[in-house]
C-alpha cells in the first residue's frame, strides 16, 4: 500500500519522517510529494521515500491515497490538483472552502453553536469601520483568508481618537489619519470586522486554546491535544511566529480561572467533540485534520475564533504523526476497500479452482463408467504389478 503526503516544502518535514516510520509497521509505504512531482502524461510521480534512515528519491505510481496540504490547491497547481481530485482518494479536494465570515454566519444559524460565535462583518469600506465602531467600541480587523494572525490589528474608539495595535505595537490616531491607516492597509483587500473577545492572562497578555483535531484509525475524529497558545507582550492575537509561548491547558487554567477550570476544561473537550463534524457538513466533504482556535473570557465563556483545516503540526508532531498513520490505514481497509477487493479476489480464485475441479472429476467418472475403461482394466492391472517388481529389484 502506497500513500502519498504532499507538502509544499522541498525538503520532508519532521512529520512526514515520523508518520512514515509508523506507517511501515501497518505496511505502507509513504512518499513525500509535491504538486510538480506528478507526471501527468505518464500517470507517475517522482518523490521520496524514508529508506534506510534518508530521504531517497524514487519514481512511483500515482498513490491511491494523497494526504494533501491544502496550501497546494493554488492557481498554479491547479491542473495537477484536478487530475488528482480524478485520479486518486484526497484528504481534501477543497470543496466548499469557509471563509471566516462564512463560518461565523453557518455557527450562528445553528442553535447549538449560536453562543460560540463572534459578531463578524464584511469591510468593503471606512464607513463600515465607522459604523460598527458605534456598536463595538474594542473590534479586531483580520484578512478573510489570513493564515499565522498576519495582518491582523486591534482596534479601540476612545472619544474621537483611535488606538490601533498590531502584533507588539501601539499607535494612537485621530480621524484622518485613521482614514490613512485604512488606506494604506485596508482598502482593496479582504478584510473582516469582529467584536473583540478579551481572551487575556492575569498578566494581559492575549491567548486562545488551539485544539487541534485528527481523524483516528476507526476514521473518527479524535483530539490530538489541546494546548494554549499565549502572546507574550502582543496587543493582538496569540501568535507563536511572532514570539508567543505554549502552556498546558490544566495548568494554565488551573493558574487563570482557579475553580472554573475543570468546567471549561470539559466544555473545550465537549466542542471539540462535535465540530468537526458539522465543519464537514458545511463543507459537504471529507476532510483529515483541523484547528479550532478559542478564546476564553474572564467569566470562562468560550468563543470560536476561527477554524483552520491545516493546522500547524510542530508543536504535536508525534501525536499527529500516529493518528496520520493509523487513518492511512483505515481509509486503505474501509473507505478504498483494499482489504476487502483482496479478500474478495482469493474468494474469486477459490470459487474459480473449485468449478475446475468439479469439472474434472465429473470428467473422470464419466471415464470410470465408459466401457472402454472396463475393457482396459487387465492391462492397467499388468502395469501396476510391473511398476512394483521393478521398485522391489
Amino acid at each position: 500500500m502506497l500513500v502519498g503526503m504532499m507538502g509544499a516544502f522541498r525538503n520532508p518535514p519532521e512529520l512526514a519522517k515520523i508518520t512514515s516510520l509508523i506507517c511501515t509497521n501497518y505496511g505502507i509505504e509513504l512518499v513525500y510529494l509535491r504538486p510538480n512531482d506528478i507526471d501527468i502524461e505518464t500517470g507517475t510521480a517522482t518523490g521520496k521515500l524514508f529508506v534506510n534512515n534518508e530521504w531517497v528519491k524514487k519514481e512511483t505510481e500515482i498513490p491511491q491515497f494523497i494526504d494533501i496540504n491544502p496550501y497546494n490547491f493554488k492557481k498554479r497547481n491547479r491542473e495537477v490538483t484536478k487530475y488528482l481530485k480524478n485520479k486518486t482518494f484526497l484528504s481534501d479536494n477543497r470543496k466548499k472552502p469557509l471563509s471566516k465570515r462564512a463560518f461565523q454566519e453557518a455557527l450562528e444559524k445553528d442553535p447549538k453553536y449560536k453562543d460560540y460565535v463572534i459578531p463578524t462583518y464584511d469591510v468593503k469600506s471606512y464607513e463600515d469601520i465607522k459604523t460598527h465602531a458605534a456598536t463595538y467600541p474594542k473590534f479586531v480587523l483580520k484578512p478573510a483568508g489570513g493564515i499565522q494572525g498576519k495582518g491582523v490589528y486591534i482596534v479601540e474608539k476612545i472619544d474621537d481618537k483611535f488606538k490601533v495595535g498590531h502584533y507588539t505595537e501601539e499607535n494612537h490616531f485621530n480621524e484622518d489619519e485613521m482614514k490613512d491607516f485604512y488606506y494604506e492597509n485596508i482598502d482593496g483587500k479582504k478584510f473582516i470586522l469582529q467584536k473583540y473577545v478579551s481572551s487575556k492572562t492575569l498578566q494581559g497578555d492575549p491567548f486562545d486554546c488551539r485544539i487541534h483535531l485528527e481523524k483516528n484509525g476507526e476514521g473518527k475524529w479524535q483530539i490530538a491535544k489541546k494546548y494554549i497558545r499565549i502572546g507574550i507582550g502582543q496587543k493582538v492575537i496569540s501568535n507563536t511566529n511572532q514570539g508567543g509561548g505554549i502552556a498546558d491547558v490544566k495548568q494554565f487554567l488551573e493558574a487563570n480561572y482557579g475553580t472554573q477550570w475543570k468546567a471549561i476544561n470539559k466544555k473545550l473537550d465537549d466542542l471539540g467533540a462535535i465540530i468537526p463534524y458539522k465543519i464537514e457538513k458545511l463543507r459537504d466533504t471529507h476532510i483529515m485534520s483541523l484547528g479550532i482556535d478559542v478564546g476564553i473570557d474572564r467569566d470562562g465563556k468560550l468563543y470560536i475564533f476561527e477554524a483552520n483545516d491545516r493546522p500547524a503540526t510542530k508543536p504535536i508532531v508525534s501525536e499527529v504523526a500516529y493518528l496520520r498513520s493509523n487513518y492511512y490505514k483505515y481509509v486503505f481497509d474501509h473507505t478504498l476497500g483494499i482489504k476487502e477487493n483482496t479478500k474478495k479476489e482469493e474468494d474469486e480464485k477459490y470459487t474459480a479452482l473449485a468449478k475446475e475441479r468439479d469439472f474434472y472429476k465429473k470428467e473422470y467418472d464419466k471415464v470410470k463408467s465408459s466401457t472402454s475403461w472396463r475393457l482396459s482394466a487387465p492391462v492397467r492391472k499388468l502395469s501396476e504389478l510391473k511398476d512394483k517388481l521393478y521398485k522391489n529389484r
